[in-house]
């Protein structure tokens, strides 16, 4: 392990405002992120590194660099979704709904003080940009590497997913470009994922099922019909049934006092262009969040016995889709990772390294399923910065400088014993 002090590496404040205003600036939703990868491919060339483009699908494209060490040592990889959860095109009041921060028209990032606003700015082109910064630091501190360091910057991460009619790129998300990465050579030891924890550490995080409950029925014109029999008063009726099953749901699953949330995200009934009609069909589409060790078919089950519950009681018969399985994400303390993180966020802040749960996901899932230990720590968000839009650039500056030691550190770790470790986490 090779001793750095927070003194020997110079983290260019200014260059990580303006890396993270160029990513801003690129407007990036799901399904349109080759242009992005483009810009920050040249970042990562800029500093030496050897640069590849990943062909997801037609037009989306994974960017990964790799610093190459001299040999021997364990290997780190940041990682980084390119993709936004919305277009700085799309509808103003449903932006302004979102964060009050957005601009309307390019340039969409700008900086005001010790703030850098702009879509993606949270979540989480400021991350990308300290990949990028701290490497340059490490590289400018004329530190020598016995492990490699990856910077992969993917497609569709965000929490999305083709349903129905609703197909196409933009909806291909949910770990869409990381799955790609780890089966087409993206693979290191240890990963570190910026996303917005607030300069804390998650070690876990909860999976999401997202099902889709239908009910269809006869088509009636208005002259000849009841509101008996109504589809989406019977969908009401589950809707009710839903509510009041998940404050159980939510306490027998919860993990490390977290709750897991239940949504329902959206529902579609009838045709609202020919209302002289009943509608024929009745579709809820639901999230539900469940916690490490835990798996998506109890979730199944939870759903299917209320729908029975239902059945009995209303004979309303209803059908049960999963269309969504993300898994959950859980690594444990005891590893070079954690270890470096804790050295390293001590020394920028000098405060010790908290842990926090959420029960948002993450690609930690796909990386760890994949043999990586992965861990979320990122410079957005937290208490008093939640929101959107938003990034504090002292938390930047100094998440840099955690990734540049944390790299340093577990970079020199020695490779052998790292394996040795992983044997006892994963059973290899």
């Amino acid at each position: 392990m090779t001793s750095v002090s927070v003194e020997d590496i110079k983290v260019d404040r200014e260059k990580a405002v303006k890396r993270t205003l160029d990513l801003v600036n690129v407007k990036s939703p799901t399904g349109e992120e080759a242009e992005v990868a483009q810009v920050y491919g040249e970042m990562l060339r800029a500093l030496g590194m050897r640069v590849t483009y990943q062909e997801v699908e037609p037009g989306r494209y994974n960017v990964v660099g790799v610093l190459r060490g001299k040999g021997g040592g364990a290997s780190l990889m940041f990682n980084g979704h390119l993709d936004t959860s919305f277009s700085p095109t799309d509808d103003p009041e449903v932006l302004r709904a979102i964060s009050p921060v957005y601009r309307f028209e390019p340039p969409w990032g700008y900086r005001e003080g010790d703030w850098v606003y702009g879509m993606g700015a949270f979540n989480m082109k400021g991350a990308l940009a300290a990949y990028v910064t701290a490497v340059e630091a490490i590289l400018d501190a004329g530190v020598e590497l016995k492990g490699d360091i990856m910077i992969a910057g993917v497609v569709g991460e965000i929490e999305k997913s083709q349903v129905d009619q609703y197909r196409g790129p933009q909806y291909r998300g949910y770990g869409y470009g990381t799955a790609y990465l780890v089966t087409h050579g993206g693979l290191t030891d240890f990963a570190i994922l910026g996303e917005p924890t607030g300069l804390r550490l998650m070690l876990a995080h909860f999976g999401s099922v997202w099902a889709k409950i239908s009910l269809k029925g006869a088509l009636v014109h208005t002259a000849h019909a009841g509101l008996e029999g109504n589809l989406i008063l019977q969908m009401y009726k589950i809707v009710k049934a839903i509510e009041e099953w998940a404050p159980d749901y939510q306490a027998r699953f919860q993990y490390m006092g977290v709750k897991p949330n239940v949504n329902i995200g959206a529902i579609e009934g009838g045709w609202p262009w020919r209302c002289s009609r009943t509608p024929w069909f009745c579709n809820l589409y639901i999230d539900v969040r469940y916690p490490p060790r835990k798996s998506a078919l109890d979730v199944k089950e939870e759903l299917e016995n209320v729908l029975r519950k239902v059945e009995r009681e209303h004979g309303i018969k209803a059908d049960l889709e999963i269309y969504v399985s993300d898994a959950w994400a859980e690594v444990p303390e005891d590893n070079a990772l954690v270890e470096a993180l804790d050295r390293a966020h001590l020394k920028v802040f000098n405060e010790p390294l908290q842990r926090v749960v959420f029960s948002w996901s993450s690609d930690a899932n796909v990386l760890i399923r994949n043999g990586v230990i992965a861990v979320n720590y990122g410079p957005s968000g937290g208490p008093g910065r939640e929101t959107r839009g938003t990034l504090y650039i002292p938390a930047l500056y100094g998440c840099t400088k955690v990734y540049a030691l944390t790299a340093i550190d577990v970079c020199n770790r020695d490779r052998k014993e790292v394996r040795r470790r992983f044997q006892v986490i994963y059973g290899e």
